[in-house]
């Protein structure tokens, strides 16, 4: 017997107020019992409980236990990029200045919340097709932020720069959240990847 495949879950665009605000107690749940246990621990029936929203209600809006965390991540992150892009709309800082303090401040968030830092790591291991869409949706942001960041360098070589520093960003945040390196050296490794990485643009540039 085939298997029936879950219902598309409601787009978020299609929501009403109601049930945006009943999406945020989940996702905010979510953080909360990943921050206490870990991702591993986190069923549905207890998000559903916890959050005060019905278990059938919750999957019109996640189709698994997978989407769900996905989207908790992407939504735990959201600040962090959204202050950092206001900071380098809003001050005519270097380049380098601004990619410092953005990989200071996600290392330090993901070592305050070492369990966040490990969803992390196992979203982006995932081969869940819901995860992969949303950990693409997360590049995506990502990706804008850096290029915001990284005005002033040659056009051709921002792409790369993105690249590398997201490659280190996580790299560093694996070792820390498995305590292959401490917070010291993860911000370390992250900013002298980072220089190197906007020397090279600059001298290729010239």
């Amino acid at each position: 017997m085939t298997a029936v495949e879950a219902p598309a879950p409601l787009p978020r665009e299609a929501m009403t107020p109601r049930q945006l605000a009943r999406r945020t107690r989940l996702l905010e749940t979510v953080v909360e019992i990943v921050t206490e246990r870990g991702p591993q621990a986190l069923q549905m029936r207890e998000v559903a409980e916890r959050s005060g929203v019905a278990l059938g209600t919750a999957y019109k809006y996640f189709r698994s236990r997978e989407q769900l965390l996905a989207a908790a991540l992407a939504e735990w992150q959201q600040p962090l990029m959204g202050r950092m892009a206001s900071v380098s709309r809003t001050r005519d800082a270097d380049p380098g200045e601004l990619v410092s303090a953005y990989l200071r401040r996600a290392v330090r968030a993901f070592h305050r919340n070492p369990n966040m830092g490990a969803l992390m790591v196992l979203m982006q291991t995932s081969a869940d097709p819901d995860v992969v869409e949303t950990v693409a949706e997360m590049g995506t942001r990502s990706k804008a932020l850096m290029e915001q960041m990284l005005v002033g360098l040659p056009p051709e070589a921002v792409p790369y720069v993105g690249r590398g520093l997201d490659a280190v960003l996580m790299n560093s945040v694996t070792a820390l959240v498995t305590g292959r390196a401490s917070l010291a050296e993860a911000v370390d490794r992250v900013e002298g990847v980072a220089r190197l990485l906007l020397a090279g643009a600059r001298t290729a540039g010239t």
